[in-house]
């Protein structure tokens, strides 16, 4: 939460760096404009033509900066900031509950996850996933080879079922299902 203040003021500085550089722009395009001969109307069109831009973008960035100034900080009261904790441990006991199901787990996961992003490499697909609250997590995950599953109970011979089925067969009965 206190990152929050920190990323407001991080966001400012970064349009002010941005405003300051733009204002530099806008103020090397008339020297460029009066330097040029006048004879050669197409190079002074084209220079006239950028000196504008530089001023239309100095003054969107002024207007940016201004909604941003504007915008106070968010800033949370101290009853909404113990709110906003109790729900951690509430959101640890409905993960945690016994009568909680794999499908409400995932509504769960799914209600903090914006999007996530998968690039494959040759064994490793890497991910990125994008939270609601703006914050990214990158993981690394080893991709399955052909034929491999992340069940575990295809026909490995570690797997507990597939050994079952084995013994069964062995003495001529139907697994269990």
């Amino acid at each position: 939460m206190e990152a929050r203040g920190c990323e407001h003021a991080d966001k400012l500085r970064q349009l002010e760096l941005t405003l300051e550089q733009a204002r530099y722009e806008a103020t090397r395009a008339p020297r460029r404009y009066e330097a040029v001969d006048s004879d050669n109307r197409l190079v002074a069109g084209e220079l006239e033509r950028r000196w504008n831009e530089r001023l239309v973008a100095v003054r969107e960035l002024e207007g940016k900066r201004d909604t941003l100034l504007a915008t106070p900080e968010m800033t949370l009261s101290d009853i909404d900031r113990d709110r906003l904790l109790a729900l951690d441990s509430e959101l640890k006991r409905a993960w945690e509950s016994p009568g909680a199901t794999a499908a409400t787990r995932n509504r769960i996961i799914r209600s903090f996850i914006n999007e996530i992003v998968v690039r494959m490499r040759d064994e490793v697909l890497d991910l990125i996933v994008h939270w609601h609250g703006g914050d990214h997590t990158a993981l690394q995950v080893r991709r399955n080879r052909t034929g491999e599953h992340r069940g575990g109970c295809g026909r490995s011979r570690s797997c507990p079922r597939a050994s079952d089925a084995r013994q069964h067969h062995r003495r001529g009965s139907q697994p269990r299902q």
